[in-house]
């Protein structure tokens, strides 16, 4: 019995001990995610407009929301560079991530090339396409303009500036990925390739039945996390093409800073980061859920 209420004893303090090492960890997530939070659903179901108390409206900002065509127009715009960014990226990321596992000459240099991108932020990267895609004295621009006698315009296309776009960001965030997916094919087990070599696996036999199901787990982080974050895209909108032209690159994000920083409708601008919240939190069950099963 002693021995017993010994050991429950000790259970107790080094639960306690375990609670006062993480209670300030625990505090900074309740101040700068669960407050914020609360405070976002709070002030989504008001009119508030900083200069005023908040004025409370229910679910008026969300049903507003949902029958506004510009709302809609900026979702799809959303999930079609999360989809396109996403879908070519990971074929991308993998085909120049086993590029690089081979022993190629300069392939240290080369990777260092491919990932300088990642260390400019999207600012910087966004100016310096700006000027690449400039119709009028953009290099691409001036390379069509000798073959066709006229000018390219991309950013200004309706239909040219959200591929645009999607390729800037593939470009930025290629270098980040493939270092990711490279790790994970240096750890593929040497024994594996090598007996499915002897038993005269071919190359693409080789990658299809030993590489590929090793590096799954590393894909579906890159898929999941790269998804998340291109449905937050906002700066690359922002600096190349300020929503336009005809809000074919506005996103959701930017509808949000739009409510809130132009139109100080900070009500509205709470209720359309709830909803993202929301999306944020489904997508991201659902792919861990497809993740899993395809990683079985």
């Amino acid at each position: 019995m002693a021995s017993e209420a010994a050991r429950a004893s000790t259970r107790h303090r080094q639960r306690a001990f375990g609670i006062v090492l993480s209670a300030p960890a625990l505090l900074l997530v309740l101040g700068f995610s669960v407050v914020p939070l609360i405070a976002a659903v709070g002030l989504s179901l008001t009119s508030f407009d900083l200069f005023s108390s908040p004025r409370f409206i229910g679910l008026r900002n969300y049903q507003q929301l949902l029958a506004d065509p510009v709302f809609w127009t900026a979702t799809g715009n959303t999930l079609i560079f999360a989809v396109g960014q996403v879908s070519v990226g990971i074929v991308v990321v993998i085909f120049v991530a086993v590029l690089f596992n081979q022993a190629l000459r300069g392939g240290a240099i080369m990777r260092t090339i491919v990932y300088l991108p990642q260390a400019a932020s999207y600012v910087v990267v966004a100016l310096v396409w700006n000027l690449l895609l400039d119709p009028f004295a953009g290099p691409l621009s001036r390379l069509v303009q000798q073959f066709t006698g006229e000018i390219l315009p991309v950013l200004t296309d309706s239909g040219r500036a959200l591929p645009a776009i999607v390729v800037m960001s593939l470009w930025r965030n290629l270098g980040y990925f493939m270092i990711i997916v490279l790790a994970a094919l240096q750890a593929v087990p040497n024994e594996l390739l090598e007996a499915a070599r002897v038993d005269g696996a071919g190359a693409v036999s080789r990658f299809r039945w030993v590489t590929l199901p090793e590096i799954i787990p590393a894909v579906i982080f890159v898929a999941i996390t790269w998804f998340l974050g291109a449905l937050q895209m906002f700066t690359q909108s922002y600096v190349m093409t300020q929503g336009g032209p005809v809000n074919a690159t506005r996103t959701i994000v930017y509808i949000m800073y739009d409510q809130a920083f132009a139109a100080l409708n900070f009500g509205k601008a709470s209720a359309i980061a709830v909803l993202l919240f929301g999306a944020v939190v489904v997508v991201s069950v659902a792919l861990r859920l497809v993740g899993r099963r395809v990683a079985v």
